[in-house]
C-alpha cells in the first residue's frame, strides 16, 4: 500500500517509492529505496515537498522505529588488536610533533609498510574497521583506518609493491596538517562557522609543510597529502583539480577517508553501517568521488548496497536489491540483462543467499561510470518523464 506524506513526516525505516519530482533532477542512483540515514532524508527535504511510501515495506508515519545499531566493544574483539597496535605506534608519531620535534618520517613509514605486511599475511581484518569507537587520539584513530583501507585497495588494484607502499605511507599522513588546527575546531559537536571551515582546508598546507622538513620523501606521498581532497567534478581544494589531473592514490585516499569518516561516531552523529556509507559513496561517484576506486572499496569490503549493479557469475547483471542480508556478499537482487548483456523486458528478482541460487555468486562490481550504468539512468529518465 502506497502512501503520500510530507517530507517533514520522513523516518528512518519508510521505504520510498515515488517522489514530486523526476528521477534525473534527484542526486540518488536508484528510484526506490529503504530510507538508512538521515543525509538521504536531508537531501529529499531538499528537492521536494511530499513522497510516496509503501507500508508493505517499510515503516509508516505513525510507526516507531525499533532499529538498534550496536557497535562492538573494542577491548572484546581480538580482531582489533593490531588496529589498537598501530594507533598506539603512531599516537608516538604525532605527539612528537605536538612538542615540536617534527616528523620522524621513518617511524610513520615502518608504520604504514607494517600495515601493508598485515595485510599481506592476513594479520588484520578490515571488519575492524566499522564500529572501531573511538578511543584516545581523534586523527591517530582515523589516519590508521584509512591507511588500512587504502592499502586494501591498494593490493586490490594490483598497485606495484613500491606504490602500494607510498599509498600507504600518504595515507598514513594525509591528515597530519590537522594538529595544527586549534582543538576547539578539531572536537567541536556543532556545525562549523565558514571561517572554521577556511581553518579547516588549511590542514593541507600545513600537513605540506612538515613534509617539506623531511628529505627524499616519494612524489606519490607528496600528491596524497595535497590532493585527496581533490574531487573528479573539480569541486575540492586546495587546487581544484578534476578527473585526471588527481592521481589515482590520491582519489584512492580521497574515497577511503570520506568512508572512515561516515562509520565514525561523531559527538553530534552515530556513524553508519557499512552498507550506507558503500551506498553513499556509489550514488555520489563519479562525480565526487573515483567510480573505480568506489567499486574496488565495495568489492575489497565484499558488501554490495542496494542500488549498485553486479555482473553475476554466469555473465547475467543485476541490480542488489533491498532486504535483510545475512550474508552481505550474497544480496537479493533483480536480475536485469541477460548473459548477453540484453536488457530484460522483465526483471526477475533472486536472492543469492538461497539454496536455490547457490550456484550463482558475484563476479564484479559495475563502477559507476561504465557505460551500462549511464544507459540504466537514460532508460530511467525516460521512465520518469
Amino acid at each position: 500500500m502506497e502512501k503520500k506524506i510530507s517530507v517533514s513526516q520522513l523516518r528512518k525505516g519508510m521505504y520510498l517509492c515515488a517522489t514530486d519530482r523526476k528521477w534525473l533532477d534527484l542526486p540518488f542512483f536508484a528510484t526506490k529505496f529503504l530510507i538508512r540515514s538521515d543525509a538521504e532524508i536531508d537531501t529529499l527535504r531538499q528537492y521536494c515537498r511530499e513522497v510516496s511510501i509503501d507500508l508493505a515495506k517499510g515503516l509508516d508515519v505513525a510507526e516507531p522505529e525499533h532499529e538498534v545499531t550496536t557497535r562492538p566493544d573494542p577491548a572484546a574483539v581480538p580482531e582489533l588488536e593490531p588496529l589498537r597496535q598501530f594507533r598506539s605506534r603512531f599516537e608516538i608519531v604525532l605527539d612528537r610533533i605536538r612538542t615540536g620535534s617534527g616528523l620522524d618520517y621513518g617511524a610513520a613509514e615502518d608504520i604504514a609498510c607494517d600495515i601493508v605486511h598485515a595485510l599481506d599475511s592476513c594479520g588484520i581484518s578490515l571488519n575492524g574497521i566499522e564500529g572501531w569507537r573511538l578511543i584516545g587520539d581523534r586523527v591517530a584513530h582515523k589516519s590508521v583506518n584509512v591507511c588500512v583501507l587504502a592499502a586494501a585497495l591498494a593490493r586490490r588494484l594490483s598497485f606495484s609493491p613500491d606504490l602500494m607502499r607510498h599509498t600507504a605511507i600518504g595515507a598514513l599522513l594525509h591528515d597530519l596538517g590537522l594538529l595544527t588546527l586549534p582543538q576547539a575546531i578539531i572536537g567541536k559537536s556543532s556545525e562549523l562557522t565558514d571561517a572554521e571551515r577556511l581553518d579547516v582546508r588549511q590542514h593541507v598546507a600545513a600537513g605540506l609543510a612538515l613534509l617539506a622538513e623531511v628529505t627524499e620523501v616519494p612524489g606519490t606521498v607528496v600528491d596524497v597529502v595535497r590532493d585527496h581532497h581533490e574531487r573528479p567534478d573539480g569541486a575540492g581544494y586546495p587546487r581544484g583539480l578534476a578527473g585526471g589531473q588527481i592521481g589515482l592514490p590520491a582519489r584512492m585516499v580521497g574515497v577511503a577517508s570520506v568512508y572512515e569518516a561516515l562509520l565514525s561516531d561523531r559527538a553530534d552523529r552515530a556513524g553508519q553501517v557499512k552498507v550506507e556509507a558503500l551506498r553513499y559513496l556509489y550514488q555520489a561517484s563519479p562525480a565526487q568521488f573515483d567510480a573505480a576506486a568506489v567499486a574496488g572499496l565495495i568489492e575489497v569490503l565484499n558488501v554490495y548496497p542496494p542500488g549498485c549493479v553486479v555482473e553475476l557469475s554466469n555473465g547475467a547483471l543485476a541490480m542488489v536489491d533491498e532486504g535483510s542480508v545475512d550474508d552481505p556478499s550474497r544480496p537479493p537482487c533483480r536480475m536485469i540483462a541477460d548473459s548477453k548483456k540484453q536488457l530484460l523486458f522483465q526483471e526477475q528478482r533472486i536472492d543469492l543467499s538461497q539454496a536455490a541460487h547457490s550456484n550463482l555468486s558475484i563476479a564484479r562490481l559495475l563502477a559507476p561510470d561504465e557505460p551500462f550504468i549511464e544507459l540504466l539512468a537514460s532508460f530511467a529518465a525516460m521512465e520518469r518523464i
